[in-house]
């Protein structure tokens, strides 16, 4: 297994912005990115769950992969997400997010029966290149624990907000393992965790990084920024970014088979648009 290619508690799980007629701003996303660099963020995630995935068609995801390559540091990773997917369509979006300039891909099994086969397609696609798992119950992709060690990934990004859980996947397993939740920053810094890639750090990336470093009044301040911009999802996160960074607020309002899943759609319209869904616990 290769190792992730970084270590790093304040990396963003990047929003994607959209004008108001629900046209990709490609440009303005990848802006953002330098823009949340120069706050103190480490590292990136394009088109995970914050960053709406389902709304998105594969050319795009890849685009916005490329943009923010080109806009960030070589030495700042990119993680793309690719999950959401079809075995087959996850084999091609990671080649061609390798080929765009990410460092390392992760995927979310949504709706997947053998996951083991689904990850398998996921490190066999990678070529060598970091691969993790995605753990995010809220959206229906769950790994059982006991299965883990046997995916071939080389972590875990565990956005569940389960401490026990995280607790064991760090000391236990021989994975990198990543919280996606911001209320375990301070914890994982403790347990000897790989890192944090988290939604909140689209808004305050220094106080993540400092609530890693041990500081209980940024992880204070952050679970108060968690708790006032996670409903609706991502939706309370993109007004606070608006307000923050002055980038657009809108979202698609409709996505299409050919994005993700049928798992991931029926997740779409029940939590996304409604306006009445809670964030999942480490968006």
């Amino acid at each position: 297994m290769t190792t992730p290619p970084f270590a790093r508690p304040a990396c963003a799980a990047l929003l994607t912005l959209f004008d108001e007629d629900g046209h990709l701003l490609v440009e303005r996303t990848a802006e953002l990115a330098a823009t949340l660099l120069e706050d103190g963020a480490e590292g990136f995630l394009v088109a995970g769950s914050a960053g709406e995935f389902w709304m998105l068609e594969d050319a795009e995801r890849i685009e916005l992969v490329a943009a923010v390559r080109q806009a960030i540091p070589g030495a700042v990773p990119v993680f793309a997400h690719v999950g959401g997917t079809d075995e087959g369509r996850l084999a091609s979006l990671t080649k061609a997010s390798i080929d765009a300039g990410a460092d390392a891909v992760l995927a979310l099994a949504v709706g997947v029966k053998d996951v083991r086969a689904y990850y398998a397609a996921l490190v066999g696609a990678a070529a060598g290149a970091p691969t993790l798992a995605y753990h995010l119950p809220a959206f229906g992709s769950r790994i059982p624990i006991d299965q883990l060690a046997d995916l071939g990934v080389a972590g875990i990004k565990d956005s569940s907000g389960d401490a026990g859980r995280f607790c064991s996947e760090v000391l236990r397993l021989p994975l990198d393992t990543y919280t996606g939740s911001p209320a375990l920053l301070n914890l994982g810094r403790q347990l000897g965790a790989a890192g944090a890639i988290t939604g909140v750090a689209n808004l305050r990336p220094s106080w993540c990084a400092a609530a890693w470093r041990g500081d209980d009044r940024a992880q204070r301040e952050i679970l108060r920024l968690y708790l006032a911009t996670g409903t609706p999802f991502p939706g309370g996160l993109k007004k606070a970014a608006t307000e923050r960074w002055g980038t657009p607020p809108h979202s698609r309002s409709v996505a299409t088979p050919r994005t993700c899943t049928d798992q991931a759609l029926r997740w779409a319209e029940r939590r996304h648009l409604g306006g009445h869904a809670e964030a999942p616990a480490g968006w």
